[in-house]
């Protein structure tokens, strides 16, 4: 399929979720109507959800590109509630790694755009 930490990968990985979400609340309206708007709106939806994989997002690499730094390897875990109802998706740097380190400045280029007024 898609190597470890491709956007590609987690698309399909989040389809396969929300495929089997639809399986467990088949009588939720709401879920429903957000899979028919992505069905309209989303060519990669629509080739994603035809596969029909069903399954459990878990943990991945999540690659960023940021124009600041270049690009940070973050892992993205997925916290879920008791009856996995709802998702949170954490992203994190290894500590001590580049993409930990290329973070923090980051997080300093922040404050200074804060600190001097400009939004960007």
């Amino acid at each position: 399929m898609y190597g470890p930490g491709s956007a590609e990968a987690l698309d399909a990985s989040l389809v396969a979720d929300l495929r089997r979400s639809t399986g467990r609340y088949p009588d939720d309206a709401q879920l429903r109507q957000l899979v028919a708007r992505l069905d309209e709106t989303s060519p990669r939806f629509r080739e994603l959800w035809q596969r029909h994989e069903i399954a459990e997002h878990g943990p991945t690499i999540k690659r960023v590109v940021r124009s600041e730094v270049g690009t940070l390897d973050l892992d993205c875990d997925i916290l879920t509630t008791q009856r996995q109802d709802q998702r949170i998706l954490m992203y994190t740097a290894e500590p001590g790694s580049e993409s930990d380190s290329k973070l923090a400045l980051l997080a300093t280029i922040g404050t200074q755009h804060m600190m001097d007024g400009s939004i960007q």
